[in-house]
Parts: C-alpha cells; structure tokens; sequence
C-alpha cells in the first residue's frame, strides 16, 4: 500500500514540459570563412562553348565588395576572341559555299550583383572538408563583338547577365571560384537593317577563377 501511494504521488508531482515545436529549432554555425566588409579580386579562365558558330576561350578579371556574408557587388572586365566551330567550317566548304553572319566576341564590361543564402562544407575523399558557398548572380553592361564578314561590321550591344557559382575558401583571404554565367545581348547590326535589324544573342560562359579576400 505504501509503495502504491507513493507511486501515486510522484505522477502528481510530475511536471509538463510541453512539446518542442520544429519552428523553435535553431542550428547555429559559426561561420569559419567570412566575407563581410572585405573586398574580392582575381582572375578568371573560362570558354564559350555553346555558340552555333563559334567557341570562344575568354579570361576575366573582378573586383567586389561584399557587403554581408550573402550580399555583394562586382565589377567584371571580360576579354576573348572567337574563333570558328566545326560547323561554321563546314557551311564554309565549297559544299555549301556558306558565309554565316555570326559575330565573335571581343570584350565585355558588367556591373553584377550576387547574392549567396548558401554556406556549407563537403569533404572529399572522406579526409579533407572545404568550406564553400552558393551564389547567384544578376547584371547588366555592355558586350563588344565583331562580324566574321568582311564588313568587320562592330556591334556594342547592351546586356544583361544571370548565373550561379561555388566560392570554394581555400584560404581566409583565398577562394577558388567555379563560375557559369549566361549573359544575352541585344544586338543592332547595320547590313541586315532591312530585314531585321535588332538581333537576341545569348554568351554562356563557364569560368574557374582565382580570388584574393582583403
């Protein structure tokens, strides 16, 4: 009877600590690689590779500013030269006797702004674990490209930009960026005025590129 009533008395005794809603959860990280209020600069390699007529090897250089750990701007100088794909080579044969009006990318000059909600690990090989974010790009600039022809026709066509890209931190003030961006531009080409004269043209680039953090 007595261990019975004692029994009893614990469950009243008992306290209600309610149920923990998953809106009350927090993971809290401390971020190892930081960004904010320090500048970016570096160099990037890259290619066009998915132009109709062309393949184009580019290089880039960047300077930014990132104004928290998800906010940023960036200004890109981009310079390359357009060479011709196979195809273009082979409306060119006297098969086909074909001079396609394609333009070949020259340089380009974009003001960009990125914005990275992504800050995450990955370990590769099951040893090494780099610390890296996710970004998206949006921007607008201008593109300079030339004509094949031998008009040499030259175009300053206005653009825009959108993309994503991986900042893998190498060091604190060290990052390796991975980088694909697709910038369309709006292009006036004078020779086809009378049929058509304002022209879309998409540049999909995919660059790697190194980075200084100060």
């Amino acid at each position: 009877m007595l261990l019975f009533l004692t029994t009893v008395s614990f469950a009243q005794d008992s306290i209600d600590i309610g149920v923990l809603k998953y809106s009350d959860l927090r993971v809290v990280q401390k971020l190892t690689y930081t960004k904010t209020n320090k500048s970016e600069m570096g160099g990037h390699l890259g290619v066009m590779p998915f132009d109709a007529f062309t393949i184009t090897p580019k290089i880039d250089f960047s300077y930014g500013k990132h104004i928290d750990e998800e906010l940023a701007w960036e200004i890109n100088l981009g310079g390359g030269y357009g060479l011709k794909n196979g195809t273009f080579r082979r409306l060119e044969d006297p098969a086909y006797a074909i001079a396609p009006d394609a333009y070949r990318y020259l340089g380009s000059v974009m003001a960009n702004v990125q914005y990275a909600p992504v800050y995450a690990k990955m370990s590769w090989t099951g040893k090494d674990v780099y610390h890296h974010d996710v970004y998206g790009i949006l921007g607008a600039g201008v593109s300079f490209e030339q004509a094949f022809l031998p008009d040499k026709d030259f175009s300053i066509a206005p653009t825009i930009a959108a993309g994503v890209g991986f900042r893998v931190f190498l060091t604190q003030s060290s990052t390796l960026r991975i980088q694909l961006r697709d910038d369309i531009l709006l292009q006036n080409r004078a020779k086809t005025e009378q049929q058509q004269k304002r022209y879309l043209k998409q540049n999909f680039a995919l660059t790697v590129g190194y980075t200084l953090l100060k």
